[in-house]
């Protein structure tokens, strides 16, 4: 027995060492968990063998013999949940909203039937809406906020979080005074964050973001390598029911010195591709698609001081489109003894913008820096559940970023860049036309001599396991990138 033990504590070791050499926690929490008690009305006392079910969907519990349920491997979303149980009056929870990461509480007090009070109108208890766990600070951010606040992009939306800064052009924002590019940004489970240099280029339309989960500190160790916050980032999935959106945003409409050239268009669909009672839950979808682009890239206050065309900055433009989509496949839907859940999703987006040099402003501007962003990612996941209080995951991800910038007319052509025959006004092979009699702003045709390409991209694979003893959630996981 002893040596059996000792064996066992070694494989341990062992084990430890390749995890930590080989694979990184896990940190791609997409589900979360409803859990509660179910009470009998007039004496209090817990009911054994109460049903409670997820409306709409195979999810469900029994309650212990302390009346306690929990109901594991939830996606986000805002659900109804009814509690039964022979001889009581059912109870039905509208409007109970499911966090990534985190846990929703319903409690049901049921009435026997025939015992109920008289009504003349129907009373519904309503689910409490989540909040970060008191271990941890941070901010959810629902898409009631995103809908109804008028602000655009994953950032922007997650500064409105107490302890997360944005610059004053909107560019990047910290975390509780951490450095640039020390935010993990995921979408979908996917690390979008670029390995190099911490940065995120990912873009999502606001018509497919179902939930922002911004933590600011006391994460678990499933965000592992993160240095100051993580933004979790869930996109909406299909149901059994058609729903979609139509949105276009322009001040194109304004006065020529009011306006900034700013256009949105966007369109979102989903629901079942088998549009049938039997199969509208087995196999359905979402997708969104976004163009936008702008004369100013990133708008500033001082703009209207410099006394250009319009209070444009000229030549600072900005042209981006991006898409995302979903296939969900639920097996259990053909096979009631196969719990097994097959997603797929993919998010795209291909920006084109200028840069903005100072000293290009008054006679240069046209030779403002070219940047290309190129962001894309692809993911396929197995869910199995196999018992009430434990499932798995399995899930492989792709992801690729790049990232150009130099010369609006030369761009990758470095010969160019010197040549007096490619830049007008150049007599020097290699030169460079100079700068005002000030020294102050740049000539006509001057050709800032920078140019960068990267290209970054990664597969990864990993493995989740998730198991509910009594009050106490086990998890355990590793993904090898």
């Amino acid at each position: 027995m002893k040596t059996a033990t000792n064996f066992a504590l070694s494989l341990l070791v062992i084990l430890a060492i390749f995890v930590s050499n080989s694979f990184a926690f896990d940190k791609q929490g997409t589900t979360g968990k409803i859990t509660g008690r179910v009470i009998d009305a007039k004496d209090n006392q817990p009911l054994i063998g109460a049903t409670i079910k997820v409306e709409e969907s195979n999810l469900g519990a029994i309650t212990d013999d302390n009346g306690e349920y929990t109901i594991l491997n939830v996606d986000v979303g805002t659900y109804i949940l009814v509690a039964s149980y022979i001889g009581y009056d059912n109870q039905r929870v509208p409007e109970v909203r499911v966090s990534a990461d985190l846990t929703t509480r319903v409690d049901f007090s049921l009435k026997v039937t025939g015992q109920s009070e008289i009504t003349t109108e129907e009373i519904e208890i309503v689910g409490k809406r989540n909040a970060i766990a008191p271990d941890q600070s941070g901010k959810i951010i629902g898409q009631e906020f995103i809908d109804n606040s008028g602000i655009r992009g994953i950032e922007n939306i997650a500064s409105t979080t107490a302890g997360v800064i944005q610059d004053e052009r909107g560019n990047n924002i910290n975390i509780r005074g951490g450095r640039d590019g020390e935010t993990a940004i995921i979408i979908d489970g996917v690390l979008t964050t670029n390995p190099l240099d911490g940065t995120s280029t990912a873009f999502v339309s606001n018509s497919v973001l179902e939930e922002l989960s911004v933590l600011t500190g006391g994460f678990s160790a499933e965000y592992g390598n993160v240095l100051s916050g993580v933004i979790n980032v869930t996109t909406k999935g299909g149901t059994d029911k058609f729903s979609g959106t139509a949105e276009v945003i322009t001040d194109e409409l304004l006065s020529d010195d009011a306006s900034q050239g700013y256009n949105v268009y966007n369109l979102a669909f989903g629901g079942p591709l088998i549009p049938s009672k039997d199969m509208s839950r087995f196999l359905n979808f979402y997708v969104g698609a976004e163009r936008d682009f702008s004369l100013v890239y990133s708008p500033s206050w001082i703009s209207d001081q410099l006394q250009t065309p319009n209070n444009v900055i000229p030549n600072y433009d900005m042209k981006r489109w991006s898409g995302n989509a979903k296939l969900n496949v639920d097996l259990q839907e053909l096979n009631k003894d196969l719990p097994v859940q097959l997603k797929l999703g993919m998010s795209l987006a291909e920006t084109a913008r200028r840069g903005f040099l100072q000293s290009y402003l008054l006679f240069n501007s046209e030779r403002n820096p070219l940047i290309k962003e190129y962001t894309n990612q692809y993911y396929a996941k197995i869910n199995h559940q196999v018992k009430s209080d434990l499932f798995y995951e399995v899930q492989f991800n792709y992801f690729r970023s790049k990232y150009e910038e130099g010369d609006p007319q030369f761009l990758g052509d470095f010969y160019r860049y010197g040549d007096p025959a490619s830049v007008a006004g150049l007599t020097v092979p290699g030169g460079a036309i100079g700068l005002d009699e000030y020294g102050v702003f740049a000539l006509n045709n001057r050709v800032r001599n920078y140019y960068e390409n990267s290209n970054t991209s990664y597969w990864s694979g990993s493995f989740n396991l998730t198991s509910q003893v009594k009050k106490n959630e086990i998890k355990f996981g590793g993904e090898y990138k």
